[in-house]
């Protein structure tokens, strides 16, 4: 395929040192199942005609040919830098938290949030820091999921949390380079990818996409060191809500196709978050047929959920954190673009939202971005007076945020407005005025 490293491995899913690894092993190497079944359909599904007669060309001279030949026939380049676990340009030292405050800030956040957490969990991540330890135990990784299980509970509720991610994720990092038996690092390595996944989050909501990117892919590597199936399938997918969000439905597609490729190893409940992330691809690819259709996969993935026994699903509590709501606000945000620009499938949009209305306050920002959907599709093809209302909600309850995502969102309900029925409807005017006036000082 004559690509780079790097371009390869974002095809695959895979982090850039696996493919360095395998290009200096070659025939040494056996890939594990999973990656195989990636290999084989990114072979058939994502190659050309002449790419797959080179690969065949390849494997009929052998192994020890090819590597004479090409050789021969390189030129001579400088290797391309593999990204370290932990970036310190995309943490500079400037931003860190004070670590001496470090236990105050967690209590703190512990205090306000809206989620309930065991005494184990407060008490492992509150515990005082040592220095790098020269031997890694099962402490140190119930500490680093602990940090994971806080940090997202506390931005999922719109709460400040961006620096002072950064000395826990430095100091997680840091313990993978500690000694530890294998069954540990493993641990270590799933616990810090899925603090990696967080802090991504948190960068992509805020608008850092080029940071987001880098924890994501950070998180990706953890995954596939610890051959983590649920956590590569959760990065995956969030890689793929930040293309959508940018734009790249199609990438976004990719991106899920590699997460649900083992659907064997994945819960119900999992390959239903994986559906309905995909109906927003097709949504905004305007393909209203695999829209549909990925929103009723979706849906009944989650029906049928409801009796499964999954170990994947006591992974960041997604047993009960992906709530009926929280699908039905996915799959609406899949319809939105269909209702919202097209006019089509408007009842089951309002519906799916109105649902997603009723979420908790631990999924705040999740509400608040099902309210300003719907204010927007009630301007434009509904209930203005409703609409207005509910902007008027969004409005209030964005005073203060750092979510992109949420301004965004505002700015959808102000071009909403803009059409000429809405110019006379009570209230159109002021709440465009103070949108605007919102979003220009954010």
């Amino acid at each position: 395929m004559r690509r780079s490293v790097r371009d390869f491995a974002a095809l695959l899913g895979v982090e850039t040192t696996t493919i360095s690894n395998w290009r200096s092993g070659l025939g040494s190497v056996t890939p594990r199942s999973g990656t195989q079944a990636i290999l084989d359909t990114t072979l058939a599904q994502r190659t050309s005609q002449a790419d797959r007669e080179r690969f065949e060309q390849i494997v009929s001279e052998g192994e020890q040919v090819w590597r004479a030949r090409h050789k021969a026939g390189r030129q001579s380049v400088p290797d391309e830098s593999v990204p370290p676990t932990y970036d310190e340009s995309t943490w500079p030292r400037a931003h860190q938290a004070d670590d001496m405050r470090r236990s105050d800030f967690l209590r703190g956040l512990i205090a306000v949030s809206t989620t309930t957490l065991s005494d184990n969990v407060i008490a492992a991540a509150t515990g005082p820091l040592d220095q790098l330890p020269t031997h890694i135990g099962v402490d140190h990784v119930e500490r680093v999921s602990a940090w994971a299980s806080i940090f997202r509970s506390a931005d999922d509720a719109g709460l400040p949390v961006g620096d002072g991610m950064v000395g826990q994720l430095r100091t997680a990092a840091e313990y993978l380079h500690a000694n530890m038996p294998h069954p540990i690092r493993q641990g270590m390595h799933e616990a810090v990818g899925t603090l990696f996944r967080v802090v991504g989050w948190a960068h992509y909501d805020r608008g850092n996409h080029d940071a987001a990117k880098a924890n994501f892919h950070a998180g990706l590597h953890c995954a596939e060191q610890s051959d983590a199936w649920w956590l590569r399938a959760t990065v995956l997918t969030c890689l793929a809500r930040q293309a959508i969000y940018l734009g790249n439905a199609d990438n976004a597609l990719t991106m899920l196709g590699l997460a649900g490729i083992r659907p064997d190893r994945l819960s119900l409940l999992r390959r239903a978050d994986i559906a309905a992330v995909q109906a927003r691809a097709f949504g905004q690819l305007g393909n209203a047929v695999e829209c549909s259709r990925a929103v009723e996969h979706a849906e009944q993935l989650f029906i049928e959920a409801q009796d499964e026994n999954h170990p994947d699903t006591e992974h960041e509590g997604f047993g009960t954190y992906y709530s009926e709501a929280l699908l039905r606000g996915d799959t609406a945000q899949g319809l939105f673009d269909l209702a919202y620009h097209r006019n089509a499938e408007v009842d089951k949009t309002v519906d799916r939202l109105r649902f997603a209305l009723t979420l908790p306050d631990e999924h705040l920002r999740s509400r608040h971005l099902s309210v300003m959907q719907l204010s927007a599709l009630q301007l434009r093809h509904g209930d203005c007076d409703e609409g207005i209302a509910l902007g008027r909600q969004a409005l209030g309850a964005a005073a203060g945020t750092t979510s992109a995502r949420v301004l965004d969102g505002l700015r959808l309900v102000h071009q909403a407005i803009n059409h000429a029925h809405l110019r006379q409807v009570a209230g159109a005017s002021e709440l465009q005025r103070d949108i605007a006036d919102l979003v220009h000082t954010s």
